[in-house]
């Protein structure tokens, strides 16, 4: 009876108190993704290694109605002495929305031609995202020449 009775109260507490299993990525559609980044500045963060000695980056880039973007990208890295090692750079190019392979995301070029295709994700809750620790958050209207 008491092994029964524990067991039962294990269950309701996983059920009730701890966090809920995260949300399906969902594919959107073109039109989801294009009125999600036209005419606005997002900032992207995401780290890559360790916690402590990883380098974190934060992207503010500005997806213009021309199809031109602006990308304003910092990073900053811990040594193993203390110090931050701290990164700035600029990239500019032209983006548009397109589907490839059953994904939907952005397809981008750069001045210098470099081109790249980042699949865009949608939760149940309506953020974006473009992978696993990686996050999109809406910083108002993009600045556009």
């Amino acid at each position: 009876m008491r092994k029964t009775l524990g067991i039962t109260v294990l269950v309701l507490f996983c059920c009730c108190f701890l966090p809920t299993v995260a949300e399906a990525q969902q594919v959107p559609s073109v039109e989801e993704v294009q009125n999600f980044f036209n005419n606005t500045k997002k900032l992207v963060t995401y780290r890559e290694g360790e916690v402590i000695y990883g380098t974190y980056y934060f992207l503010e880039i500005h997806y213009c109605p021309s199809g031109h973007y602006g990308l304003y990208g910092h990073s900053v890295k811990k040594t193993v002495l203390g110090n931050e090692q701290r990164n700035n750079w600029q990239e500019f190019g032209t983006w548009k929305v397109t589907e490839q392979q059953g994904n939907v995301g952005l397809f981008y070029t750069t001045t210098s031609g470099q081109q790249n295709f980042i699949p865009i994700y949608k939760y149940g809750n309506g953020s974006y995202s473009s992978g696993e620790g990686i996050t999109i958050v809406n910083k108002g209207p993009a600045i556009c020449m």
